[in-house]
């Protein structure tokens, strides 16, 4: 089969993948309303119960799932969604505010405070919490003591850290008014509390989605701790946030709810994606696996471990034949921690991309796609597709682009860069197909 054929299915397959997890149709899906009785996935609700119906959501996916809970004639609600994205119609009962995204700012902390007020309004409400990716930085409330300077410069230190998303989180819900739980114990003040969920996290830990506002959390501020610690941050981050950290571990400051009152569900996740891409490989009739939805580690490394299988599946027809198709998702990570600049046009799937392209130099027939659902991989585009020949159609050293994580402007040049317009976000997709290569073609 052609590298361009191969390339057409692969991007038909992400397509799939996207459409499954559009956050309209996941939401609706789970919302039944038949006069005063209202079922949200497997709970049933009589609106004479309940003086409103609020929704409070925030997140990539917040406006789609928004848009979703429409038959509801909601009473009052907000969402908090990030600058500079795309927006849809949603209902004149919700308030709409835009904050920062990955790094928080005045305007998050001005959204959130005004969330926060909206609950303190109401009583014997209902809140149905809308919670996709990106939800930890768009609701941003920290403690008092803690400056939006200060915690935007730790955020920036632990995304860049080669820290996973467990441990970013940890560090986050106990710097926080409003997440590990605490969300939820303000609303159950006021009403009851069902949460709608949009996974982006690797396992769908609903305590480390959006860094679980309506979930109890298990983690501690000693855990908080260990994660600075153990990345080398805590000379860097500001003598505030170390102050409150100590005094949370010696129990002067409470600790995150280890029990909440709310139901929570997760509507959507990865592995949504990647059965709906499997479907489209398997109407091409490949050979097709679902490999993992919780693939991680650091990005060039995961891709020599993906393109040992596919060579081995080239060469020995083992663990499959081709054609054949891996699908797998997860969040793999950059450590920019040592690179000598901060890698601008770099991000996990295209690193995972051009490692892969340096694995199969001089192949045939092996076509890869890794993106991130979001639309942007770190910083800048979803991802990118390579095959066999992408490095000897390039003028740039791959390897050197690589270490200087600059693989945006690879892909660029190529015109293999891939770019979408995105309302959701459930981690990355990767796609690697390969085929035969004793049939003349390449």
């Amino acid at each position: 089969m052609q590298s361009e054929d191969m390339k057409e299915i692969a991007l038909e397959m992400l397509d799939a993948g996207l459409n499954a997890v559009d956050p309209v149709h996941l939401t609706r899906k789970n919302i039944e309303v038949n006069g005063e009785y209202i079922k949200i996935c497997d709970k049933v609700f009589y609106r004479s119960n309940f003086s409103e119906i609020v929704v409070l959501g925030f997140g990539k996916a917040s406006e789609g799932m928004a848009l979703g809970c429409e038959k509801l004639q909601l009473d009052d609600g907000i969402i908090i969604t990030p600058k500079c994205k795309k927006k849809r119609e949603i209902s004149s009962k919700i308030d709409l505010r835009e904050a920062e995204h990955p790094l928080p700012s005045i305007d998050n902390i001005k959204a959130a405070d005004e969330l926060l007020s909206k609950i303190e309004m109401k009583k014997e409400a209902l809140f149905i919490i809308l919670i996709s990716g990106g939800g930890s930085a768009l609701l941003t409330k920290p403690h008092k003591d803690i400056s939006v300077k200060d915690l935007k410069e730790l955020n920036h230190l632990l995304l860049t850290s080669g820290a996973n998303i467990y441990e970013i989180n940890t560090v986050r819900k106990h710097l926080s008014e409003v997440k590990g739980g605490r969300l939820a114990k303000k609303c159950r003040e006021h009403g009851k509390v069902i949460s709608l969920v949009l996974s982006d996290v690797v396992g769908d830990d609903l305590s480390v989605i959006a860094s679980g506002p309506t979930y109890p959390d298990k983690t501690t501020f000693s855990d908080a701790f260990d994660v600075i610690d153990r990345y080398e941050l805590w000379d860097k981050i500001s003598e505030d946030i170390r102050e409150h950290i100590i005094r949370g571990m010696d129990g002067e400051i409470t600790e995150t709810p280890k029990e909440v009152d709310a139901d929570n569900f997760i509507i959507g996740n990865n592995m949504t994606a990647l059965r709906a891409a499997k479907s489209v490989s398997e109407e091409k009739n490949f050979n097709t696996i679902i490999l993992t939805s919780q693939n991680t580690g650091e990005s060039r490394e995961v891709a020599k471990s993906l393109m040992g299988i596919a060579k081995e599946i080239q060469d020995s027809n083992n663990p499959m034949e081709p054609p054949a198709a891996l699908i797998l998702g997860g969040e793999t990570t950059v450590n920019l921690k040592d690179s000598e600049g901060y890698g601008k046009e770099g991000g996990p799937n295209r690193e995972l991309v051009l490692s892969s392209a340096i694995e199969i130099k001089g192949r045939d027939s092996i076509i890869l796609l890794s993106v991130d659902s979001d639309g942007t991989d770190g910083i800048g585009k979803a991802g990118a597709i390579a095959d066999t020949n992408s490095l000897d159609r390039s003028e740039l050293v791959a390897e050197e682009i690589l270490r200087t994580h600059e693989s945006q402007r690879f892909f660029d040049d190529l015109g293999d860069s891939i770019e979408l317009k995105s309302f959701t976000n459930v981690n990355d997709i990767t796609i690697i197909l390969v085929d035969r290569v004793d049939d003349g073609l390449s």
